[in-house]
């Protein structure tokens, strides 16, 4: 498939659709379906903070990615609104997961088994015997002991597995260290120099079928040539195996493909082209597998809260949320970036401020001296670019309630 195609399709696909949240008149705005409405008017009617998801969006993201040619699987782990599931499943995606509870909740919102993929490393007996019954698509299998535990209970249950190596190919790729997941002491995938004695008892085994090799090497990577790298590297050592006898049909290649957070996302399809070829250019005798999680979902989800206090301390203000990061974590876990915007703008200088949340914790920050519009008590804020890996990973610390989550699509809010 040819770069000017892509790119072309890529266009297409974008066309006609704004960034899900844009600012204008002193304000900031959804854009959902023919109707725009502003942010503060849906503040105004709840009482409490709230993840707020443009599924249009999203579903742009999507026809991007299937216009690919690749076989796409969704990252469920970094969001699993059930809206959002059925939205995806009716868009053509697979899904990737990496629980039993994904599992069970991917089949619950549309995806039908022969368009799962199950990774993670934490498999036992019932995860496994519960998809082998399934019989999804594919179990990516992240060590030596689940292999062996996948030949065991497949033979008991009188079925052929179908399964996929992830390997940890030793590459750091360049992002934060705690979202790296191929350097040579991580704990994910089969470490390559382990791949001689699992093929050579591979090929006794009765019940598992190697169909597959996988990969993934982190998250938010942001420099294109990395997935080149995987690529060209994955792709010897599938012909290295296929050579071997095994007949396999799927490369997966994972996800990562990272933002600009800095950024507002106008963009942001605008690389895409270039990832696609870098992705998926080598190996075109592979049936080549992408994960996207991160990409498709970060750019639909703001999570809006409203100003408690502003305290002002001897060097600096400290803007005290009514949301902490039992909500939103990935600024206390990866000293993540996130724009964070006053629904509307005052007039006058920006001040410098420290946002915090109300949690009994020194981490519970989520920007350090940001220039912001000026702010007061009772004032709604927008943290954007929160699709992903924001409410999946919210918890109860401090007996603060969750933010409950809403959905427009084309027009439509909803709530699940």
């Amino acid at each position: 498939m040819s770069f000017d195609y892509l790119q072309a399709k890529v266009k297409q696909c974008g066309e006609g659709i704004n960034v899900a949240f844009y600012f204008a008149d002193s304000q900031w705005f959804l854009k959902s379906g023919a109707s725009e409405r502003p942010l503060i008017d849906l503040a105004r009617q709840q009482s409490q903070p709230f993840y707020l998801y443009d599924l249009d969006e999203a579903a742009r993201r999507a026809r991007a990615f299937v216009s690919s040619g690749l076989q796409v699987h969704y990252a469920m782990k970094a969001n699993s609104f059930p809206r959002l599931l059925q939205l995806f499943a009716r868009e053509g995606l697979g899904v990737d997961v990496v629980s039993l509870g994904e599992l069970k909740k991917a089949l619950e919102n549309g995806f039908s088994p022969s368009k799962i993929i199950y990774s993670g490393l934490g498999k036992g007996h019932e995860e496994l015997e519960f998809a082998l019954g399934k019989r999804i698509h594919q179990i990516n299998v992240e060590s030596f002991e689940e292999l062996q535990l996948i030949e065991e209970l497949s033979r008991a249950m009188n079925l052929k597995a179908e399964v996929a190596l992830r390997l940890n190919i030793h590459l750091a790729a360049p992002t934060h260290k705690n979202i790296q997941t191929a350097t040579e002491e991580s704990k994910f995938g089969i470490d390559i120099r382990q791949l001689p004695e699992v093929l050579t008892w591979l090929k006794t085994a009765k019940n598992c079928h190697l169909v597959g090799l996988a990969t993934h090497v982190g998250s938010q990577i942001t420099d294109i040539s990395v997935f080149r790298t995987v690529s060209q590297r994955m792709g010897e050592i599938y012909r290295e195996v296929r050579g071997q006898g095994f007949a396999l049909r799927t490369l997966d290649l994972g996800g990562g493909l990272g933002l600009d957070y800095h950024s507002s996302g106008e963009r942001d399809l605008e690389i895409l082209p270039d990832y696609f070829a870098a992705i998926g250019g080598h190996n075109t005798e592979a049936r080549v597998v992408i994960e996207p999680g991160r990409f498709l979902v970060a750019r639909a989800g703001v999570l809006i809260a409203k100003v408690v206090h502003v305290k002002r301390g001897i060097n600096r203000q400290f803007v005290i949320l009514n949301v902490g990061m039992n909500a939103l974590m990935r600024p206390a876990l990866y000293q993540a970036y996130h724009r964070i915007e006053p629904l509307v703008h005052r007039s006058g200088a920006k001040e410098v401020y420290t946002i915090c949340g109300p949690l009994c914790e020194g981490t519970d920050i989520f920007a350090e001296q940001r220039e912001v519009s000026p702010l007061k008590s009772g004032d709604w804020i927008g943290i954007f670019d929160t699709g992903a890996y924001g409410a999946v990973m919210a918890n109860n610390y401090n007996e603060m309630p969750r933010p409950p989550e809403l959905a427009l699509f084309d027009g439509r809010l909803e709530a699940q």
